[in-house]
């Protein structure tokens, strides 16, 4: 009998496994694909795009209008509340990973006119005497790095909330997502503009121990905490950070700067730049790095496997945006190839099943300010997430 009951249950759990192999995935069924040979993919182009630069980097003249002359701008979140939108980015004097850096915000209310950058998360001096794991420097008068996969959250009671984190990175190779960072941080963005405080919603375990290791040895002023914990907050900032912190799609799209193998991230693989959406059965849709995808039953604490490239795909190290559209379509935005150009979208009826591929953006311009890890082409798209706003004209 003993053995009969291991038999079924052995049984079941291959069943199980089974049905998550076989789960329905995102795939593309068409039959465009983009020309490598051509800087637009030879695609048709969409009819009615409209490209809005929000900001024009100048070295030369700088300005409140253009970030002051800070030349590496990348990484935009957005956002669309109180009838406007909202859009941060990563900003660094020319090169990634290569300090000071900080984050800026804009706004604007129709899409076409943008206020001049201000800025969201300033530049925050790393501890003196921080260490890395199996790294031999010390932190002396170093600025940490501004990197983050998420930017917005609109909580319950209808609040803006910004996120960012601060990484850190000893030389140009360094990676500031390694998960030695110093931590995750939120603030408010209220309705007349200003900001509220910043406090930390993560703490990477090195800076955490570090930070209480200084206390306990009575250090400089400069190895205490930077900003305080979320717990020592405002009412409704700690019940924001408790919605976020229980929210498992945004946690997923904390595990590269969060430390690795921590139980809070539902999923431990490196796989980079997490977007999802709702399907219409009520899973969710996942999608990284390379058109990797994966659905969830659970609202995102577990994940069908293997995650795999979703097959017919093309699609490199640049990120790809999914989205449920308002008429309940769904769209990916990406670039399908083994460059970051062209841009190009690609619809489905159902969430799963891509039929379609055309342009969005062809133009490969020529790079006016070089720089670490700078790369050709329209790329890195990202849209707004789920929870975050729809604008009233879509």
């Amino acid at each position: 009998m003993k053995r009969l009951c291991a038999f079924l249950l052995l049984l079941t759990a291959v069943l199980q496994l089974s049905a998550q192999t076989n789960a329905k995935k995102i795939h593309y069924t068409g039959k465009t694909l983009s020309n490598p040979n051509r800087h637009d993919g030879g695609l048709s182009p969409v009819v009615g795009v409209h490209n809005i630069q929000i900001l024009r980097a100048n070295r030369e003249h700088p300005s409140e209008s253009n970030g002051n002359g800070w030349t590496y701008n990348h990484q935009p979140m957005m956002a669309y509340w109180n009838d406007q939108f909202y859009v941060h980015y990563l900003c660094d004097p020319k090169d990634e990973h290569v300090p000071p850096s900080h984050t800026l915000y804009q706004t604007s209310k129709d899409g076409y006119n943008w206020s001049d950058p201000q800025i969201l998360f300033p530049e925050v001096q790393v501890p003196e005497g921080f260490q890395k794991p199996n790294r031999p420097e010390k932190a002396h008068d170093l600025i940490a790095i501004m990197h983050q996969r998420v930017g917005w959250y609109v909580s319950k009671s209808g609040q803006l909330w910004a996120l960012g984190n601060y990484g850190v990175a000893f030389d140009k190779k360094d990676d500031p997502n390694d998960g030695n960072g110093l931590g995750r941080v939120i603030r408010e963005v209220r309705k007349d503009g200003s900001l509220g405080p910043i406090f930390f919603i993560y703490l990477n375990g090195g800076y955490s121990r570090f930070s209480r290791d200084s206390r306990q040895s009575r250090q400089s002023r400069d190895s205490r905490e930077l900003f305080p914990y979320y717990t020592k907050a405002d009412k409704a900032t700690r019940k924001a950070c408790e919605e976020l912190l229980a929210n498992p799609r945004y946690r997923m799209q904390w595990v590269e700067e969060a430390d690795r193998n921590d139980p809070l991230i539902p999923l431990h693989k490196e796989y980079k730049a997490y977007c999802d959406y709702t399907l219409p059965d009520g899973q969710i849709a996942a999608l990284w790095k390379h058109a990797l995808t994966s659905t969830s039953a659970d609202g995102g604490l577990t994940w069908t496997q293997p995650v795999e490239r979703a097959k017919g795909f093309v699609n490199s190290n640049a990120k790809i945006w999914g989205q449920r559209l308002s008429d309940g379509t769904y769209a990916t935005v990406y670039n399908p190839s083994e460059y970051r150009w062209p841009l190009a979208i690609s619809l489905s009826s159902d969430g799963y099943e891509y039929t379609t591929l055309n342009l969005v953006q062809g133009e490969v311009p020529p790079m006016r300010y070089g720089g670490n890890y700078k790369s050709y082409g329209p790329q890195y798209v990202r849209g707004i997430q789920e929870g975050n706003g729809t604008d009233r004209g879509a």
